[in-house]
Order: structure tokens, then C-alpha cells, then sequence
């Protein structure tokens, strides 16, 4: 029996190759996987995966050597979605990805799953889709065959090669000739032995370039020899060893079930009615959010979505610079996500949700449990206690957590979107799993300082564990909020900016500010940073659509924890993701305007997305607007971080302002 890849082993341990591959080529289906569509949104059930196949197969567009990066449905455009009424007929759409390895093309093809036809076929010319799954399984033997990979451990001490794990990474900084004719992958390379965590001991100086259209390794990079961290870091129950005494049980019961109501996809709540699905690309979508205004259903957002994930690494050691992740975009986060374990991941009130994936090569396979919904205590919700009379009277809110976890090799990330009962929408960004650690010569901060700028690894990382240090980091993300504020037509955005009143006759007692809204007009001028200083937000509003106090209806971005890239801005990666240059963007809604680094990071060699979409500079007044937002975690790691990082939370609110009367809270029974 052949010896499993540590990346299949951790695969199958997510869930994600534990369920049926119901279709290959059109095969037979697996009929728990089948639900009819009901909504033009609803995701593409195992049928409608089989009939699209089927027809790429007939029409001789798929071979032997034909990958599948992406297929997924093919969203209507949206004023069909906005125009359905339930039982209309709607068309039905798959949408795939190629890849043609022999030919080293890309192509995009729709399907009308319907029909049974193609509908479009096209190459895309210079382009390479994400990293696939499969290719973590491939290259490592690539990597071992080679005799110098051989050589370069043998440098190290290491002749045995089952010793070794072969890691996977996006080719990164593509600015070469070889990299606009070949799909390219990296790999370095960790001692494992017989430990279970081999991320904590890095082989550090060793680099190779493979070509994964020829099967073969284009340059090996083999620099200076550090040792190898002497100790695995396990984490393992065995490896833990006696732990702490256990709290005692913290017990939550819904005994007559959850107050949400789910129809498949749909689900409503405390006024809150929604839509979502998992995207084999951005993860956990939100689709058609709507807040029932005492019998109104009022829009407030039409699609939310990660749009990029951006992750540069700040060693300036040659192994370390190309290490800069686009995790969407060069990976896709949705196929990386596993499977949720109740009462750790989620809390045993969690009704979860299986997502449906087509692998690399065709065919269906199933994560199960990838995605959790369930109400949550929410602390105070509103209070007030009259000292006059000794009344108090207050509520105690609930949320409702609607997640999912992706992994992509050593990093954890938790995406929810949190809804409130007082009209907020929050997202928060969960960060875990494993730091990546370079090796290097110091074993101890003794006679060392971070001030000593004499050591790169002083310099530009932390000492996590004896000769391992954790480099300094970034994680960007950006967010595409497609805000239908009462409505898609006739929005605006407005920028608000608080600011002390300069002292005179209009601030006598030099204690006024104020709070200025300033309208954006067009794209360029909507590029905003954050201003710490004026405490600055940004508010999406209705032209046509007024409360009872006469304000037009809005909804504002709050900001939660941000940075500005160290990037420098000449930097190739800075083009190629320029989506960190601004925290705020916002662009006149285009349906095919989804990705904020454009649909096709991997390896570009030229800027797309939002900076050649706002190069056009349309107008933001009275439109359909989407409104993209960046926030960053700047990561200074830290000896308490390892072997594996504690959850650090971050993220955004979206909070209604004028949107109601008065607190929508009010009505919530105690």
C-alpha cells in the first residue's frame, strides 16, 4: 500500500475526500445530493454538476490531461435574481474553470445545465488558474526524484527521504520570462521524522522552482545550511502531556429548538431574512439580506463576500521574499475548508450544513458539516435603571452566527457573519492554526536584542522556540459588500469625518466638534484611507428613501482593527495587489467586477481588479454601488503564539443610520 502525503492525510482529517465521488463524467448520482433549485441562487445540486460534465465531455472539450480548478453555477445576473418571484421559471447555469495541462491553457466555459448545452467557450490567454488540491499530492514526489533536491539534504545530514515533508506554495512575485509560458510551484521542505507538527521544523535554505506542466524541477535554490530545530512542538493530546484541571460543563439547551427558520438555503430570524451558500472560490456567501420592518422587507445587502486574501511576509532572506499568499486567489478558500467539529469548532447548538465541491478532476465530492448556523448569547442588549424610582428595565441580546473554517496548509481562518437584533451586520475574521516558522542559528534571546539590526532574524522575525523564529507578517482582506441600502438604484456614499471646531465665535468654550458628511462622487475619488485622527467611517445611503425624522436611509461601514502595508510601493506585489493601497473602494456595480485583485492572481504578471476598474472613474451618484473594504492584522508574533496561535478576532460592522425611526431594538420581549 503506497504511503499517503501528509497534505491527503490532513485532507482526509478535515472530511474534505471522506464522502462519495457521485458523478464521474455524468455517472450515476448519489440521491442525498439531490435538490431541485428553487431560487435562481440556490446552489448547483449533483444533477445539474453531472448534466454539466456530461456536456463538456460530449463536446470534446475535456481530455485526459483536463484539470478542474473551478466549477461551480453561474450566478444570474442580477436583475434577474432581483426579479424573481417564486415559481417563475429561472435559468440554471453551471460556470467551470479549465485547465489543459498538456496545452498549458485556461479556458472558461458555461454550461446551461437545463438544456444540456455549452453556451459559451473561450481561452483565456495568459493566465494560470488557483493551486489545486491535487498538486499538493503531486509535487512532493517531483521534488524527491530530483537528485539535487538529494544532494541539498544531504548537506543537512538528512539521507533518509521519508524524513522529509514537501511543502506546497502559489509561485508568488511572477516577474520572469519562464513564468509567462508555465504553470510554476515552489516547494521547501521540513524535517518530520516521526513528529506529527512538521511545521515546526523548517529546512531552511532550500527552495525549488517546479514546472508542473512538464512534471519536472526548472532551478533548485540552496543557500546557506541552518540547523534544525531540535524539538517537534506536537500538540497532540499525547505530545500535551498532563494539562490543567477541567471547567466544569457549560451546558447550552434550546429545549424547543433554535428561533431560526431555514428552507434550504434561506434562512430568517429576529427580522433578519438571508441567503447563503459556499463557494468553492470565496468561501461562505451572503445573498439577499433584508430586514422585515414591521411587515416591510426592507434590502440592505445584496451579496457579501471575501474578495481577496493577501498574506506578504517581511524577511528580506531571498527563501522568504516570494512568500506572499493571495489565499483566495492563488488557493480558494472555499475548497480548503473542512469539516466542523461540534462543541470545539462550534458550539453543540450548531445546525450544520454539507457543501457540495467538484475536485481537480471532475467529479463530485462532498465536505460535510462545512458550514454552522446557531444563536448565541449576546450579552446586554439595552438597559436603563431609574435612580428616581428603582425601576430598571433591560434586555438580554441574542446573535445569530452563521461560519465556516478554511485551511490552507498552516494558517486557520474563521469567517462569520454575525447578524444583531438592533439592525447591525458584523463580519469577523478568525485567525489560528500554526505560525510559519524559519529556522536559524539562535536558540536563545540571551545576549540578543531585537535592536541589534547586525541579525536578519532579530531584525525582521521573533524567537519562537530554540531555532525557530516567526517572521513579521501581514494578513490583508478585502471584503466586497454589494450594499442595497431600501433598494440597488438611486444609492450614494458619503464619507463622514469628525473634527474639533477651531476656537472663535462658533466654539467659545473650545469644547464643539463636529461631524461632516462629504459625499464621493466618482471611483477615484472614493480610493479613502483611515483617519484615525477624525475618526472616519463611510455611509451608503438612499437617495429616495427617508425616515420619519426626514434623513435618507443609510447604513455606515464601521472599521474595526486596521494597518497600512510595509510594502514598499514600487514593490511588484503592490501591483499585483493593490487592492492594500486604499482601506475603502467603491465601484459602480458591474456584475462580472467580483474579485479585488481580479479573477486570475495566480502568476500575473499585470495589476487587475480595482485599480483598472476605478481607472474608469464612473459616477457614485445615484447608483447601484458596491463598496469593497480592507483591513489588515499586523502580525509581530509571539513565543506565547506557539506551537499553535490562539485565536485572534477581528473584522467589521455595518450599522444602520437613519435607517429607522428609533432603536429596532425596542421590540424584543424580555
Amino acid at each position: 500500500m503506497k504511503s499517503k502525503s501528509c497534505v491527503r492525510v490532513a485532507l482526509e482529517w478535515l472530511g474534505l475526500v471522506s464522502i462519495c465521488l457521485a458523478y464521474s463524467w455524468g455517472g450515476p448520482a448519489n440521491a442525498a445530493l439531490v435538490r431541485a433549485a428553487t431560487h435562481p441562487l440556490d446552489p448547483l445540486d449533483s444533477e445539474e454538476v453531472g448534466r454539466a460534465l456530461a456536456v463538456l465531455k460530449k463536446e470534446g472539450k475535456v481530455t485526459a490531461t483536463t484539470m478542474f480548478p473551478y466549477l461551480m453555477l453561474s450566478e444570474p445576473p442580477k436583475a434577474e435574481v432581483l426579479a424573481f418571484k417564486p415559481g417563475q421559471v429561472f435559468r440554471r447555469e453551471a460556470f467551470a474553470i479549465l485547465y489543459d495541462r498538456e496545452k498549458g491553457k485556461t479556458f472558461e466555459a458555461t454550461v446551461d445545465v437545463k438544456k444540456s448545452k455549452l453556451v459559451t467557450w473561450k481561452e483565456i490567454p495568459g493566465v494560470q488558474p488557483s493551486v489545486m488540491l491535487s498538486e499538493f499530492d503531486a509535487v512532493p514526489p517531483i521534488v524527491k526524484a530530483d537528485a539535487r533536491f538529494k544532494d541539498a539534504m544531504a548537506r543537512r545530514g538528512i539521507t533518509n527521504l521519508d524524513d522529509v515533508a514537501v511543502d506546497v506554495w502559489a509561485y508568488g512575485n511572477p516577474d520572469t520570462e519562464l513564468a509567462k509560458h508555465a504553470r510554476l510551484l515552489r516547494a521547501i521542505a521540513y524535517f518530520k521524522g516521526k513528529s506529527k507538527n512538521f511545521y515546526a521544523r523548517p529546512i531552511e535554505g532550500f527552495t525549488a522552482i517546479v514546472n508542473m506542466d512538464e512534471r519536472k524541477i526548472e532551478k533548485i535554490i540552496d543557500t546557506e545550511v541552518l540547523p534544525i530545530p531540535p524539538n517537534s512542538s506536537d500538540f497532540d493530546d499525547k505530545s500535551l502531556g498532563a494539562t490543567r484541571e477541567k471547567v466544569k460543563p457549560l451546558v447550552i439547551t434550546q429545549p424547543i429548538g433554535p428561533s431560526f427558520v431555514v428552507h434550504g438555503n434561506e434562512v430568517s430570524w429576529q427580522n433578519w431574512h438571508f441567503r447563503f451558500t459556499m463557494h468553492p472560490r470565496e468561501g461562505l456567501v451572503l445573498q439577499l439580506v433584508s430586514y422585515d420592518d414591521h411587515g416591510k422587507l426592507r434590502p440592505v445587502l445584496y451579496r457579501g463576500s471575501l474578495a481577496e486574501m493577501m498574506v506578504p511576509y517581511g524577511h528580506n532572506d531571498p527563501h522568504w521574499a516570494y512568500r506572499n499568499a493571495f489565499d483566495e486567489g492563488e488557493y480558494g478558500i472555499g475548497r480548503y475548508s473542512g469539516s466542523l467539529e461540534v462543541g470545539t469548532d462550534v458550539p453543540t447548538n450548531s445546525k450544520l450544513f454539507d457543501a457540495l465541491f467538484v475536485n481537480d478532476f471532475g467529479k463530485l465530492y462532498t465536505v460535510k458539516n462545512a458550514v454552522a448556523l446557531y444563536e448565541r448569547d449576546a450579552g446586554l442588549l439595552w438597559k436603563h435603571f431609574d435612580m428616581y424610582t428603582g425601576t430598571n428595565v433591560s434586555r438580554r441580546g441574542r446573535d445569530l452566527v452563521l461560519t465556516f473554517i478554511t485551511t490552507i496548509s498552516n494558517y486557520d481562518y474563521g469567517l462569520s457573519w454575525i447578524f444583531h437584533q438592533d439592525g447591525t451586520l458584523e463580519l469577523e475574521a478568525q485567525l489560528t492554526g500554526i505560525m510559519l516558522a524559519k529556522g536559524s542559528k539562535i536558540t536563545s534571546m540571551e545576549g540578543h536584542s531585537h535592536d541589534d539590526m547586525g541579525d536578519a532574524d532579530m531584525k525582521y522575525g521573533h524567537l519562537v522556540a530554540p531555532n525557530v523564529v516567526a517572521p513579521h507578517h501581514q494578513h490583508f482582506f478585502n471584503f466586497r459588500l454589494d450594499l442595497d441600502v431600501d433598494g440597488a438604484e438611486n444609492n450614494s456614499v458619503v464619507e463622514l469625518n469628525s473634527d474639533a471646531v477651531e476656537p472663535g465665535a462658533e466654539n467659545p468654550a473650545h469644547n464643539a466638534f463636529a461631524m461632516t458628511e462629504t459625499p464621493l462622487k466618482t471611483e477615484l475619488g472614493a480610493q479613502r484611507d483611515l483617519s484615525f485622527k477624525n475618526q472616519r467611517k463611510w455611509k451608503i445611503i438612499n437617495n429616495d428613501a427617508h425616515n420619519s425624522l426626514g434623513y435618507k436611509t443609510g447604513y455606515i461601514l464601521i472599521p474595526g482593527e486596521n494597518a497600512a502595508p510595509y510594502l514598499n510601493e514600487d514593490t511588484f506585489l503592490r501591483k499585483r495587489g493593490a487592492f492594500v493601497n486604499h482601506a475603502v473602494w467603491v465601484t459602480q456595480f458591474r456584475d462580472d467586477e467580483r474579485y479585488a485583485a481580479g479573477p486570475y492572481p495566480n502568476q500575473a504578471s499585470v495589476a487587475d481588479g480595482l485599480p483598472v476598474w476605478t481607472a474608469f472613474n464612473r459616477s457614485l451618484e445615484g447608483k447601484d454601488l458596491v463598496l469593497w473594504y480592507t483591513f489588515c492584522v499586523t502580525h509581530a508574533p509571539r513565543p506565547e503564539e506557539w506551537p499553535v496561535m490562539n485565536t485572534h478576532r477581528t473584522g467589521l460592522k455595518i450599522v444602520p443610520a437613519g435607517f429607522f425611526d428609533r432603536n429596532p431594538a425596542m421590540d424584543v420581549p424580555k
